[in-house]
């Protein structure tokens, strides 16, 4: 039996050893005119000459991680290669000169090799002329895929749907193609939709000169699980919990703003009709949610919430926030990325959560909970079944006497959807008071808002009645959501900051 190579290995981009091999379909050849250039020369120079007998003069960029890594890299560079600087590679040069990539560098150190992998793309099929248009990456059934186009619409620019999964899988061939046909001015993905986990895309996306902005709407770092490259810490990042601003920045983020989540007026201000299953609620108490995130099991396969912290939960009669916070601190897990250790500060914060809303609704007393049947036997809940979002939900929240919000523990000062579409669907809201409520009012959020779910009750007997008190905070929350909160308003600030 024929010996296997000796494979060089490394330490990547993200402290884990990663095998180099350096046989011939390691190499992507991308023809071009007479001059040749590599990008990365792999763990052996020495064995190109092999590899690539006909090329005697060539220049080459390489990874400084790579030649601090590789013992007597420098030595074995063959004699007619010539260093070149990455700043000097460009996609105008790639464009003339026939282009030679290691492939396995955009996985090893994919910060420095994305941006050259970019330009090459770029040389070899030129974008188009840039457009007043708009790049949404979502999928056919995402949620904020439409009140994003309408708000975009609304401020003048033409809004693109692209293949969010494609763009993931294929970056490298898909991205240029579409930019060949039109180069937009912005591409705004939502918690990283339609970006590859190297940054490939987003290297490509900016050295055509888009603007790209990422709206993490959900936890930044449980998001940040799946990204396997530093380049979003350059990234333009919003995100909808202020509180998360400041991690981030400590983490690496170069650029952080605040984008809360808002209403959509258009769907939600006399949109829905009331189905079958949700009629006798215009006297109730209402709660509509999903007992857990879609493919939660998966995300955090293999974690169990440690006894010490349970124990606490189990045992806590102050009504404490068991935030992600609190389980970092807890936990004292540290740096937040790379790699999956922040997903047990993740998996506690989600257990925590689960439990603060079964606290709620088993306090509540009788209540209409609209979900799935991870809600089974909770108190006094008439548990019925789903109700579609834009189809039912609008007039769900307009026909229920009080709507009920309960907030996670994922984002410590994160609101949700019910904080702005109950209001613009001419509802009425009682809420636990969470931090990011001071975005808002005092004067309006001290009369719905609770700190311990003991409240409840008193709270839905004060507004179960259409009382003058009742309509007046109705009114003025709606009038507040519509005139500040609105994706309108959330478009505007995302173009204005971008300085679009």
């Amino acid at each position: 039996m024929a010996n296997r190579p000796t494979r060089t290995r490394i330490t990547n981009e993200l402290g884990n050893p990663q095998t180099l091999p350096d046989d011939i379909g390691q190499f992507e050849v991308m023809p071009g005119g007479p001059g040749t250039i590599f990008l990365g020369l792999g763990p052996r120079p020495g064995n190109l000459l092999k590899l690539f007998p006909d090329i005697k003069v060539a220049r080459f960029v390489e990874s400084p991680d790579m030649e601090r890594q590789t013992d007597q890299w420098d030595n074995t560079v063959p004699a007619g290669f010539t260093r070149m600087e990455p700043d000097e590679f460009s996609a105008e040069i790639a464009a003339k000169s026939t282009i030679i990539r290691y492939r396995p560098n955009l996985k090893a150190f994919p910060t420095f090799w994305g941006p050259l992998v970019g330009r090459t793309a770029l040389g070899k099929i030129p974008p188009a002329i840039k457009s007043k248009t708009v790049w949404l990456p979502l999928g056919e059934d995402d949620l904020l895929g439409k009140e994003l186009t309408l708000a975009f619409k609304a401020k003048g620019y033409e809004v693109r749907s692209v293949d969010r999964e494609i763009l993931e899988r294929s970056p490298g061939t898909e991205l240029p193609e579409l930019l060949r046909q039109e180069t937009p001015e912005l591409f705004f993905s939502v918690n990283f939709k339609g970006l590859d986990p190297f940054g490939l895309g987003y290297n490509i996306l900016r050295e055509a000169g888009v603007k790209v902005a990422i709206w993490l709407v959900d936890n930044p770092f449980n998001l940040l699980t799946s990204v396997k490259s530093g380049y979003w810490k350059d990234a333009k990042l919003f995100v909808t919990d202020h509180s998360l601003i400041s991690p981030l920045i400590e983490t690496g983020a170069k650029w952080v703003t605040h984008l809360p989540l808002a209403a959509c007026p258009e769907l939600f201000g006399k949109g829905g009709k009331l189905p079958a299953h949700a009629h006798g609620i215009e006297d109730k108490l209402v709660f509509v949610g999903r007992s857990k995130f879609p493919k939660k099991d998966n995300f955090f396969a293999g974690l169990t919430v440690p006894t010490d912290q349970l124990d606490l939960i189990h045992d806590d009669a102050k009504n404490t926030r068991f935030d992600f916070f609190w389980w970092r601190d807890q936990l004292n897990i540290s740096p937040l990325w790379p790699g999956n250790k922040v997903r047990e500060i993740g998996m506690g914060a989600e257990f925590a959560g689960q439990s603060w809303k079964k606290k709620a609704l088993e306090t509540a007393g009788p209540i209409v909970l609209f979900g799935d049947g991870g809600w089974k036997g909770i108190g006094q809940a008439d548990l019925r079944s789903v109700v579609d979002y834009y189809a039912h939900l609008p007039a769900v929240y307009r026909t229920a006497s009080i709507c009920l919000n309960i907030s996670g523990m994922q984002l410590p000062a994160g609101l949700t959807q019910r904080h702005f579409d109950v209001w613009c669907a001419g509802g009425f809201l009682i809420t636990d008071a969470n931090p990011g409520l001071k975005i808002f009012q005092d004067e309006l959020t001290g009369p719905i808002s609770f700190s311990n779910p003991g409240e409840i009750p008193e709270l839905f007997t004060r507004f179960q009645q259409e009382t003058d008190e009742k309509s007046d905070l109705c009114k003025a929350w709606q009038e507040l959501i519509l005139r500040d909160h609105t994706y309108h308003n959330r478009a505007t600030t995302v173009l204005e900051t971008l300085g679009l």
